[in-house]
């Protein structure tokens, strides 16, 4: 691992252009985030092979019945991810069966999100969510960087849970915001593969942020 804070969401769909991002900044980063567009666009094998650039966490915000989540976790194991994201508003049975069921994957809940509408019922709801997570017994949980107040308030409720943040960056988030508000890991996207040089924009990123 490079120490680093940084986890890059790697949202493209082309199966080369995340291969060469993911090398580009892999000495700057600690874990590739993935979702939707680029397991559509790629295959669900892209997992592991960015797997052997960096640790992959599976952004699938999962949200359903138990057994179906049994049915993802078994597909997606195959392909060896560090961890999966879920929403905790599906219930602490889904979260601990996701837990339980495929104990060598860490599983994030998210418990609010980045963008505006995450105001409309998932913030106003945080000490429920925080409660399914904390008794899900889930590895992390998602909150955001760009709602510090927020942020810090899930940080003081799980003293020792890991911690990742979107919303810096593009999301007009303050990345040391994020870290001084309790984030273990900020994530970022397309401040990073957008970049005329990614590498080098990860290598910037790093210096501001330092290392764990």
């Amino acid at each position: 691992m490079s120490g680093s804070r940084i986890i890059l969401a790697l949202d493209v769909p082309d199966r080369k252009r995340a291969l060469e991002v993911a090398h580009a900044v892999s000495p700057y980063i600690s874990y590739i985030k993935i979702n939707w567009p680029l397991i559509l666009g790629s295959g669900a094998d892209i997992i592991r092979d960015l797997g052997k650039i960096r640790p992959v966490i599976c952004d699938l915000k999962l949200a359903d019945i138990p057994n179906t989540l049994r049915l993802i976790a078994d597909e997606i194991s195959k392909r060896s991810p560090f961890g999966v994201i879920a929403h905790a508003f599906v219930g602490s049975d889904c979260l601990r069966e996701l837990v339980t069921y495929s104990p060598e994957m860490k599983v994030f809940a998210v418990v609010a999100m980045s963008h505006p509408g995450s105001s409309d019922i998932m913030d106003s709801q945080i000490e429920g969510l925080i409660e399914i997570a904390r008794s899900s017994g889930v590895y992390g949980v998602v909150a955001p960087a760009n709602k510090p107040g927020l942020l810090s308030h899930v940080r003081k409720m799980m003293p020792n849970a890991v911690i990742i943040s979107p919303g810096s960056g593009a999301q007009g988030g303050d990345p040391l915001d994020g870290i001084r508000a309790g984030a273990d890991f900020i994530i970022v996207g397309r401040s990073l593969y957008d970049a005329a040089d990614p590498g080098d924009a990860a290598r910037q990123l790093l210096s501001v942020t330092g290392s764990i």
